[in-house]
């Protein structure tokens, strides 16, 4: 019995290594929005947030310039953007990273900059997306 049971013991320590290290954090580039969702840090570039879309994310994104960016106290936050929205090429002290997702009805999401680093990333209401983007177009 004992010569049956310590082989059986080595194959589930060897099959919970192999499980466990098929989790845990996604690898870059990442094709969903959840996946990128855990890699997005403070303080990342524009840049960088970037290198970890793959193309197909990537051409969902939109990013906009902005006046400004705030967080209220009840926790909602309030993007502002110049009347007649920013000229191409030209930059605002903040952006905003807009995703459309791949299913419609479902949540959008957003990455906020500062000065060109990530300040904040969200999640939002796809009722909330038409009204998100005309603001931050400058309409």
């Amino acid at each position: 019995m004992k010569k049956l049971l310590v082989p059986g013991i080595v194959i589930v320590i060897i099959l919970s290594l192999l499980l466990g290290g098929c989790s845990g954090t996604p690898k870059a580039p990442v094709g969903k929005l959840l996946d990128l969702d855990e890699l997005v840090t403070e303080n990342m570039t524009v840049d960088q947030v970037y290198a970890l879309l793959k193309p197909a994310l990537k051409e969902t994104s939109t990013l906009y310039q902005a006046e400004s960016i705030e967080l209220t106290a009840k926790g909602n936050w309030i993007v502002d953007s110049k009347s007649g929205g920013f000229a191409a090429g030209e930059e605002g002290p903040y952006q905003v990273l807009f995703f459309i997702p791949a299913k419609a009805g479902t949540e959008y999401y957003l990455v906020f900059f500062k000065d060109n680093a990530v300040m904040d990333k969200v999640w939002f209401s796809a009722q909330y997306a038409p009204m998100i983007e005309k603001t931050l177009k400058g309409e």
